[in-house]
């Protein structure tokens, strides 16, 4: 369960872009959705610690997953429990294969077996990966490079 809890963030210790924010998320739910300017974004970033790469900060409220309060953790500390972001604008590393851009992907992984699982789960949801596992990234259309950031297996992190 992911609770956040009337957060408030402050980037570059003067600029408030979120107050009061506070969302709970369980197994199975998916982000709400609202208008352009409403916080999602900012609130994905405080959820996974990518505010830290941008000067940003919770400053106040706080955000558990599943018991432990994440907010000050760094956000390769937050992926390891299993919470990560796909990031906007289709961010492959485009000199890698498919299959590298996957394998960086589950690079605290330490169960090979899983790993290798979650690979096979991402061809079942996107077929057209499994096909093109072995070209360059850079040279997918935007909608593949998409499904390869969402297909990365970080989001299958296993603790």
């Amino acid at each position: 369960m992911l609770k956040v809890n009337s957060i408030e963030v402050v980037y570059m210790n003067v600029i408030q872009v979120l107050r009061g924010v506070s969302i709970e998320v369980g197994d199975g739910v998916s982000f709400p959705t609202r208008a352009n300017g409403a916080g999602k974004t900012t609130t994905l970033k405080a959820i996974s610690g990518m505010l830290k790469t941008e000067e940003g900060e919770v400053t106040e409220g706080s955000i558990d997953f599943d018991g432990k309060r994440i907010d000050r953790y760094g956000p390769e500390d937050i992926a390891a429990l299993g919470i990560s972001q796909a990031m906007e604008g289709r961010r492959v590393l485009e000199h890698l294969s498919v299959e590298e851009n996957l394998l960086v992907g589950a690079y605290c992984r330490k169960d090979r077996a899983a790993v290798k699982q979650d690979l096979e789960l991402v061809s079942d949801y996107f077929p057209r990966i499994k096909h093109l596992r072995r070209r360059v990234s850079g040279y997918l259309s935007g909608g593949e490079q998409q499904m390869l950031v969402i297909g990365e297996p970080s989001w299958h992190v296993q603790s």
